[in-house]
Formats: C-alpha cells, sequence, structure tokens
C-alpha cells in the first residue's frame, strides 16, 4: 500500500513539473517576408506616405515594431503598429533613401537603447526591408579639385566618385560641366564621359563639374545656363578644374 502511496504522489509531481516545463517555452522570433513597395516619391513639400505594406501572418515573438532606417541603418523611427507607418510622412525626410524593417523580438532585445540597428543584440529577429526613394537626389560627389596646365597636353579628371551610390534617385541621369559663372560647356551622359574630356582644349580657366538627377520636366535640353534649370532635380556639389 506504502509503495502505490508513493508511485502515486511520485506521478503526480512529475505531472506537475511537466506543466511547468510547458510555462517556461522559449520563443524564437521570426519576422518573416514584409511585402510591399518598392516606393518612389518626389520632394515637393507635398505629403508621401506609403500604403499596401503588409507583414507576414506567419511571424512570431512577443514584441513587434516597424523600423525605418537610413541606408547606414541609423534608425530614424520606429512606428509601433501598420497604421502608424501608413501615417508617416516621408516627404518630410528630404532628400534620400529611407529602409523599412519589421522586427519581431523579445523582452532582452536592445531597442530602445540603440541608434543603429546593426547595434541590436539580444532575442530578435528583422524582416526584409522596403526601399522609400525621396528624389531626386544627385547625392554627394568625391574627387578633385584639379589643377592643369594648358600646355596642348590631353588633361582628363579621374578619381571621381559619389559618397554614397544607392542614394541616387531619379528617372533621369547626366554629368553637366560649366564654367564658373554656370554656362553650360557639356552634357556627358556618363562618368566614362566625363574622364573622356580634354579640359586641355578648353583654354585657360575654371570649369565646375556637377552630376544631375531629374525628371521629365526639367529644362536641361534648351537652357545654356545651369541656374536658368526648371523642374524636378537636383544638382549635386561641384568639383573644380583649374585650368592654368
Amino acid at each position: 500500500m506504502i509503495k502505490k502511496m508513493f508511485l502515486g504522489v511520485l506521478a503526480l509531481g512529475l505531472m506537475f513539473t511537466s506543466c511547468d516545463d510547458d510555462d517556461n517555452v522559449i520563443i524564437i522570433p521570426d519576422a518573416g517576408t514584409l511585402s510591399g513597395g518598392p516606393f518612389s516619391f518626389i520632394v515637393d513639400g507635398q505629403p508621401d506616405m506609403v500604403t499596401g505594406v503588409s507583414t507576414d501572418p506567419s511571424a512570431v515573438g512577443t514584441n513587434r515594431t516597424f523600423v525605418i532606417t537610413d541606408l547606414d541603418l541609423n534608425i530614424l523611427g520606429t512606428p509601433p503598429t501598420l497604421s502608424d507607418l501608413e501615417g508617416v510622412n516621408f516627404d518630410g525626410a528630404g532628400r534620400g533613401v529611407c529602409l523599412i524593417w519589421y522586427l519581431r523580438y523579445e523582452n532582452d532585445t536592445n531597442l530602445d537603447t540603440v541608434t543603429n540597428a546593426g547595434d541590436l543584440t539580444g532575442t530578435f529577429s528583422l524582416s526584409n526591408s522596403i526601399r522609400v526613394e525621396r528624389g531626386p537626389n544627385a547625392d554627394v560627389l568625391t574627387g578633385g579639385p584639379f589643377n592643369f596646365t594648358v600646355d596642348g597636353t590631353p588633361d582628363m579628371v579621374s578619381g571621381i566618385a559619389f559618397e554614397n551610390p544607392d542614394n541616387r534617385v531619379g528617372n533621369n541621369a547626366t554629368w553637366v560641366i560649366t564654367d564658373d559663372a554656370g554656362m553650360i560647356l557639356g552634357t556627358p551622359p556618363t562618368l566614362s564621359a566625363v574622364e573622356g574630356v580634354n579640359f586641355d582644349g578648353a583654354g585657360v580657366g575654371v570649369c565646375l563639374i556637377w552630376y544631375l538627377r531629374y525628371e521629365n520636366d526639367t529644362n536641361i535640353a534648351t537652357v545654356t545656363n545651369a541656374n536658368d534649370l526648371t523642374g524636378t532635380f537636383h544638382l549635386s556639389n561641384s568639383i573644380t578644374v583649374n585650368r592654368n
């Protein structure tokens, strides 16, 4: 009898132990696939919101939020719901590119204390990103300035690059070479074409090299001075070419 009672108590203890184990189930977050976009907006002072974004119905995780970053993963905002995300005015962020992510995470994740998504730690899962372009945007040119001597020997530029190539936005693109008063001397369509320009042939003076991203309403084909450009466009900074 005592043996049977002992076995009964043992079985009851195992049953409660089993129940306790079920209460401590470890959740492994999975943000799944984020659908929608990409989006392309014109920065013109008019509100630009995203629509049609949807999360994965099989996503798992105790906590959830959307995360908006730039291309360097700097966190620009964390709209907690889809409704909040659709209320974000991307026009107000100016020119450039944003990325929208969906995050599922547990309480040990440091979302509240980091400013860059690349620094997230803990138990979490980030979805794929959706690209939001805000343009036109010509980005920032690096390289130069160049100093040439006018002596009959060809002088070409080299080493020109973009600070962040993925930030470039706009349906059309060209390079623009002007004098220091903005008069357009040429519009090489590609960087390779720019590097093929012989600046020695232009004589003594100063040239400026620009990069232009623009929409179809821009009058680049009909103006002779870059200061007279109208429409939807963005000119980069300029690189100086001194011809001495």
